[in-house]
């Protein structure tokens, strides 16, 4: 009797893992422990390895969710541009602040992601991206960076808050006409929890995420094994910063004289109130104000770390960048993007940061909707397909020396002109989930290097050695190590 009842259970099991070996025709990719399969992984070398392996494409498993991995150009953004491919995992919904978990720009799906990208988009737009007096906001922000910068003396300090700060200050004034000062306490909280997001973050914290049965223990048990407490504060926080925000606009609320994309949005829930199939909500609403709150200010301060570094480790291009400045724009006046024709450079240095720091890893996820295929190989219905922008961005097949930091490859032969990369450039993503606010931070970009360019030298403090480039991966973002340099003064406050 015992006998056969092992011989049953030893079937069972047999069966079990043969149904969770990689479906026939998969991508290659390591081997997978039965039932978990791998940990999940954001990390550029653990790419990189797999790519060596496996290929373009690699199969990678974690409880019974697949991904796959696509490190070529050509091959994501075919991908990228298909229907099939223009969902986000459920994952998302982890960070979603929406009571329902479904609304939102950035992790919805369907219907509701049609609705309300369009009118982000569209009231981003009315609201000025893309339009001339944005750009006069943009210079304000800049001017008030300059000034942050000024009243450290020369001081070796560093990443400041600042370079975070200034591009919040555009998102939220078009999304909740607020503008926070420079050295302002309000934010402190969130830069803060942001912080320790991104130091406390581990690959373990996502697995009650890719293995729901994860998300049956205790609460308490499980912040121990995995961390994902962090997640959980994180998210608390926010809530109280967007809800804090409706309240008030909800408060003083004046459909005459809607003043953002918040009162926008208020105005379109009140007229539809009534209406059952109205996808106007106020969670939908939190999560949109969460994305643009990040999204708008997050990117836009990891980049300005990395064009602080780059300037700091390459002192002869900004030189070369500061005789161009110097050559067109009068010294009582900022940058403008009218001067952009004649600062090739500058901008050619900015588009190189985007490329060489590929500061998102890999490209926000999308899913599959259907079973189909990429390059003929089988992609089941559910698997996350993920883009490995560091590996495309570094792929010797698009770029001469793709490890080596060189403006000039957006040049033309005279070096007068700049000139678009054609290919092998995914900062921005592609397809249909292209990112919604590119054009405003490309501007954000342009305007804010210049204007470091134009008042100070970054260098870092005398005797310290920087030219060993040390990067770090925290939570998918690849970043400089926290250093600390000198932004000294070119323009007297008397000039």
């Amino acid at each position: 009797m015992f006998v056969e009842i092992g011989l049953f259970l030893l079937l069972v099991l047999v069966y079990a893992v043969l149904r969770d070996r990689r479906p026939r025709n998969c991508p290659p990719g390591p081997v997978e422990i039965p039932f978990f399969g791998r940990l999940p992984f954001f990390d550029e070398k653990i790419g990189e390895n797999l790519r060596k392996k496996y290929g373009d494409i690699v199969s990678h498993r974690t409880g019974p969710l697949r991904s796959v991995y696509l490190f070529d150009y050509s091959t994501a953004k075919e991908a990228m541009a298909r229907l099939e491919f223009a969902d986000r995992p459920d994952t998302f919904s982890a960070f979603n602040v929406d009571d329902q978990k479904i609304g939102g720009v950035l992790g919805s799906n369907g219907a509701h992601w049609q609705h309300d990208r369009r009118f982000v988009l569209r009231n981003l737009r009315n609201l000025g991206m893309g339009k001339s007096y944005l750009e006069e906001a943009i210079n304000i922000e800049a001017k008030a960076l300059v000034e942050d910068l000024k009243k450290y003396g020369g001081e070796a300090i560093n990443y400041p808050d600042s370079f975070r700060t200034v591009a919040l200050n555009i998102i939220w004034q078009m999304v909740a006409s607020t503008r926070y000062d420079l050295r302002c306490k309000d934010v402190e909280c969130i830069y803060r929890l942001t912080n320790e997001f991104r130091e406390k973050f581990t690959v373990l914290s996502l697995l009650p995420s890719f293995i729901p049965a994860l998300g049956l223990l205790p609460k308490s048990l499980r912040h121990f094994l995995f961390g994902d407490d962090v997640i959980d504060r994180f998210a608390e926080e926010m809530i109280n910063v967007v809800n804090e925000a409706v309240d008030k606009h909800l408060e003083d609320y004046d459909p005459d004289k809607p003043r953002d994309l918040i009162d926008e949005y208020i105005k379109d829930m009140k007229e539809s109130e009534g209406d059952d199939n109205s996808l106007f909500r106020r969670g939908a609403l939190n999560q949109i104000i969460n994305e643009l709150f990040f999204a708008g200010s997050d990117t836009v301060h990891s980049m300005m770390k990395w064009v602080a570094y780059l300037l700091a480790r390459y002192p002869e291009y900004a030189t070369r960048m500061q005789q161009q400045i110097d050559a067109v724009v009068p010294r009582d006046r900022m940058v403008s993007l009218d001067d952009k024709p004649n600062l090739p450079l500058i901008e050619a240095f900015t588009v190189e940061a985007l490329r060489y720091s590929s500061m998102l890893v890999f490209n926000i996820q999308r899913s599959a909707t259907r079973n189909t295929n990429i390059n003929g190989y089988f992609i089941p219905k559910g698997t996350i397909v993920s883009v490995a922008n560091y590996s495309i961005h570094h792929d010797p097949r698009y770029w001469d020396d793709p490890h080596k930091f060189y403006p000039e490859r957006f040049l033309d032969d005279s070096a007068t002109k700049y000139t678009a990369p054609k290919q092998g450039f995914f900062a921005f993503g592609s397809g249909r989930r292209q990112c919604v606010g590119e054009l405003l931070a490309r501007m954000e970009l342009f305007l804010f290097t210049a204007a470091i360019i134009q008042h100070f030298d970054v260098r870092p403090p005398h005797g310290v050695d920087i030219s060993q480039d040390e990067f770090v991966t925290l939570a998918g973002s690849h970043l400089p190590s926290d250093k600390k340099l000198i932004y000294r003064s070119r323009i007297s406050t008397s000039d």
